[in-house]
């Protein structure tokens, strides 16, 4: 399947209105698609990342950073050096959300007992 970059960036545009109007489940789709493609750009990932936090939802948090992560180290290693700050951004970020989501395990297993 062949992936056009410019139907990619357009959907970005449409889920940055989406977002300003308040459809943040319609924008969250549209970042998801092109995160599912494998944009290779930092914007959905981080929206999602953000989106996905400000839901308190870790699980995909951590599913979208990882997914940034791959991506970035393919755009690295394609020696694209403007990928290298926003790969130890996306790691940078990964690690806060488990270390929020253990600390989040734990006070729930502390309010079980």
């Amino acid at each position: 399947m062949e992936i056009n970059e410019n139907i990619q960036v357009e959907r970005n545009l449409k889920a940055i209105e989406l977002e300003k109007a308040g459809e943040i489940e319609k924008a969250i789709a549209l970042y998801e698609e092109n995160i599912s493609e494998g944009f290779k750009g930092n914007h959905p990932y981080d929206r999602l990342a953000t989106l996905y936090k400000n839901q308190i939802d870790l699980d995909n948090e951590i599913r979208v950073l990882e997914k940034a992560i791959i991506v970035y180290e393919e755009i690295t290693l394609e020696d694209r050096l403007e990928g290298l700050p926003k790969l130890f951004r996306f790691k940078n970020r990964l690690e806060k959300a488990i270390e929020t989501k253990k600390q989040l395990a734990k006070q729930k297993k502390a309010k079980l007992k």
